[in-house]
């Protein structure tokens, strides 16, 4: 038998009385390699069991951890054999936690493979199995700068800031980050290659080894290209792109005639250089018709670096006031849907939809607070993630921009391990029923799901769209999802 790996796009992190798996940061996963976004928690014996599978003669490393924590060999072997080349997520409940593994999270090659692992010195497998919040941010999002190639109309960023950091400042950032342990730093925008010295961001990303998602509306040169390949060490990047309609485009966008033509040379060098690329295509009312769509697929399925195709109605935007002037039909929406996904037969393509279905969108589809604890999102801030702003300002999300109750610290007067295990950091994890301050109208403050929505690892809300549907001062009410949330008159895509 060949040797069983973790899979290389999982990192496994062992630490005293908790272990975590955390997929990279890539935009593009081959099928049947990985998938992205995924953060479990493990116990110490779970951890320890799978740190020495990996790499290792399967029956020989059996044996070993057997003798180590005397348990039948056999018993072993059915949990691994549960993980080799699972194509779907398993799991099981342990000791009243959920325990949950990634597809593909062992696999079993002749070729060795080096996953990226780290394991604390203080770390065993008799550690009791405390569940904790670890000791750095696991991810971190770096949006180094808030210029922008394009001028999007449906553009939920907050491009008015001013006082971005400098190229040292940002390299500074980089630099700790990678001391202290961080496995996923990501960088965005604005546009990344908007700023002006990203080449020395991007030798520094390649230096530490770091996997960036790098999304894109600039036409870069072969160059540039050439670059991210051989210093960034980058293998994939997420290209932005509507249309291929040079009016569409120019509406959309705001863009120049001929937008979609430097757009077609990129995809040219980056099928020369070897670049895979991942196309994201946000719909509106100028877009979100099969005969746009029809013209961009055909498009799309002709590029050979193309190996994913992203398509996402354009969301509400606390920045845009004229949301209901671009807002995608649902009957649009679910046109749209049927066309590609009757493509999918078609294709070697990937194709994949964020709040998309052959269904009408609904903000609150769920019948209680308990369908909805059990089937919404689970969001990730503040508990394995945090993000950077331009101007150094962090917080615990970047959709939150810079909404005071949570803004966290400036990384140019603390350190980002400060931050992260500053006191504000630590209260809002920790939050409690009893700390909600405002009560008018918060069906929160006696909802009998409050623990298992809003506090630990698995919180079930987004703050970020709390605040945008509701404003700062309701960030405590619920989420706008929820079925005792604040009834909203607008028709919004969240």
């Amino acid at each position: 038998m060949s040797s069983i790996y973790i899979n290389p796009h999982y990192f496994l992190v062992n630490t005293k009385e908790c272990s975590y798996i955390l997929s990279k940061a890539v935009s593009i996963h081959e099928e049947g390699k990985g998938i992205s976004g995924f953060v479990g928690i493990l116990p110490p014996m779970i951890g320890y069991i799978l740190y020495n599978i990996d790499g290792n003669d399967l029956e020989q490393a059996e044996k070993q951890i057997a003798d180590k924590i005397s348990l039948p060999i056999n018993t072993i072997d059915t949990f691994i054999k549960r993980l080799l080349n699972n194509p779907e997520q398993v799991g099981w409940k342990y000791h009243g936690y959920t325990i949950s593994f990634p597809p593909y999270f062992l696999i079993n090659t002749p070729c060795a493979i080096k996953a990226r692992k780290i394991q604390k010195a203080d770390f065993s497998p008799f550690d009791d199995f405390i569940p904790h919040r670890p000791s750095v941010p696991l991810s971190v999002n770096f949006m180094i700068t808030t210029k922008c190639y394009t001028n999007c109309i449906y553009c939920y960023a907050d491009r008015n800031r001013t006082d971005d950091l400098s190229a040292n400042e940002i390299l500074k950032v980089l630099d700790e980050a990678h001391e202290i342990g961080v496995l996923n730093l990501v960088l965005s925008g604005g546009d990344v290659f908007a700023f002006p010295e990203w080449k020395k961001i991007i030798s520094r990303l390649g230096l530490y080894n770091y996997s960036s998602i790098l999304s894109t509306k600039v036409p870069l040169s072969r160059e540039d290209i050439y670059y991210l390949k051989e210093i960034g060490k980058i293998e994939t990047l997420q290209i932005s792109l509507d249309s291929i309609v040079s009016e569409t485009l120019q509406s959309l966008l705001q863009v120049k005639d001929g937008y979609n033509g430097k757009i077609q040379k990129m995809l040219e060098y980056c099928s020369e250089l070897g670049i895979k690329v991942n196309i994201r295509t946000v719909l509106t009312k100028y877009n979100a018709n099969v005969q746009e769509i029809r013209k961009l697929y055909n498009f799309i399925n002709s590029q050979k670096c193309v190996v994913s195709w992203v398509l996402t109605p354009a969301f509400y935007s606390a920045f845009k006031s004229d949301y209901d002037n671009y807002r995608p039909s649902d009957n649009d929406l679910i046109e749209v849907y049927k066309f590609t996904h009757e493509q999918l037969n078609r294709t070697n393509l990937q194709i994949r939809y964020n709040k998309m279905s052959d269904k009408e969108y609904s903000l609150q589809p769920y019948s209680d607070v308990h369908e909805f604890v059990s089937e919404n999102q689970i969001c990730n801030a503040n508990t394995y993630s945090v993000a950077i702003l331009s101007n150094g300002i962090v917080t615990i999300c970047e959709m939150l921009y810079d909404s005071p109750p949570f803004i966290l610290g400036n990384i140019r007067q603390q350190s980002l391990y400060d931050i992260w295990n500053s006191s504000k950091a630590l209260n809002l994890f920790s939050c409690h029923q009893e700390m909600t301050i405002h009560k008018e109208n918060n069906n929160c403050v006696e909802c009998k799901v409050f623990n298992e929505c809003k506090s630990g690892f698995n919180k079930r809300i987004c703050y970020s769209d709390i605040v945008k549907v509701y404003g700062n001062d309701k960030f405590e009410y619920p989420d706008p999802r929820c079925p005792k949330s604040l009834k909203i008159e607008q028709n919004i895509i969240l």
